[in-house]
């Protein structure tokens, strides 16, 4: 009894659909976790070293960027590989490793702890680097599209580094 012959799938993702396409939520799950460990004394803290701010300011804020950040990773997750939700996506994983350079950078220089610090560097800076490699390994994005995505996420990482002196 013979087998039938089998074919190679023609595209990876779509051996795996979806599940395949799992990096690119880790911009949306690096900034929920973050979010979390700074809620509680962000704001606080921020208060004492730039401008006012309060938890609820904070809170109000965050809610509608993270749903920006959930909207471009699911939607870059279901496109899979290149165009405009990639290039966000690519954009604000790489704006939260900027942002941990600004909270390990801060915490540093003032000497008191920066809240996020902690998410900064055990979750975001390694979520970058694995989430770089991914796209890069399975040419997800192309090398235009990733610096695109690396100086709009420097200039995101910048407005919002900028709009605690408001």
């Amino acid at each position: 009894m013979s087998t039938p012959p089998t074919s190679p799938v023609a595209h990876p993702q779509a051996a795996h659909g979806a599940l395949g396409n799992w990096p690119f939520l880790l911009p949306f799950g690096v900034y929920v976790v973050h979010t979390l460990e700074e809620l509680p004394g962000f704001a606080a803290w921020a208060s004492r070293h730039f401008g006012p701010e309060t938890t609820s300011t904070f809170a109000a804020y965050h809610i509608p960027l993270l749903l920006l950040v959930l909207l471009c990773s699911w939607r870059a997750s279901a496109t899979g590989r290149n165009g405009v939700w990639v290039v966000l996506t690519t954009a604000f994983q790489w704006q939260f490793s900027v942002n941990a350079l600004f909270h390990l950078t801060t915490w540093a220089v003032m000497g008191e702890y920066s809240p996020g610090a902690v998410t900064a560097s055990v979750v975001s800076i390694p979520a970058t680097i694995y989430y770089l490699a991914w796209i890069r390994r399975e040419q997800r994005a192309s090398k235009q599209e990733i610096t695109v995505a690396v100086v709009l996420g420097t200039l995101i990482a910048a407005a919002a580094i900028g709009f605690l002196f408001l």
